[in-house]
């Protein structure tokens, strides 16, 4: 296999009207392509480490959130992050040509939200990646005012309990 680098890799993908207009999606308090971008960037590193298909790792991860708001908009509540796996996939296969893993980390990246199960280690490393880059963007970005605003209630009723006591 010839080796790759991210940056190789990434512009196979990106480099496209449709991926770019991920700039203009929110996503976790920031745009759907900077967090496509950070998910990519760790599991390229997590499967390079890991021997795996980093190619096909990195190129899933890239595009498992390949999908506009305005194609999501009539999707409510809890459908959306059953839904949003199949948008991506219709989406990706509409515009490059996948292999199975890609595939798979597409469909399955919401599990266990989502029912699909990762059917390959490539497709776990993007899973867990993806949640983890979710819950460091939400609390960094999407809700950094609402816990700060926890954290000093909090505070202040411990210190309000101790002064009691």
């Amino acid at each position: 296999m010839v080796k790759m680098t991210f940056e190789e890799i990434a512009y196979q993908v990106i480099n496209t009207k449709k991926y770019q207009s991920l700039k203009n999606d929110s996503h976790h308090g920031l745009t759907r392509y900077i967090h496509s971008m950070k998910v990519a960037k760790l599991t390229y590193k997590i499967a390079k480490f890991l021997k795996v298909d980093y190619v096909s790792a990195t190129r899933g991860a890239l595009l498992h959130d390949y999908f506009n708001d305005d194609e999501y908009l009539n999707v409510k509540g809890l459908d959306k992050p059953r839904i949003h796996p199949f948008l991506a996939l219709n989406n990706a296969k509409y515009e490059h040509n996948l292999n199975i893993i890609e595939e798979n980390i597409i469909i399955s990246h919401m599990y266990p939200i989502g029912k699909i199960k990762p059917s390959f280690i490539e497709s776990w490393i993007v899973t867990s990646v993806d949640k983890l880059v979710a819950i460091d963007e939400c609390v960094l970005y999407k809700f950094k005012d609402e816990l700060l605003v926890f954290a000093i209630f909090t505070f202040n009723f411990i210190r309000l309990k101790c002064d009691l006591l």
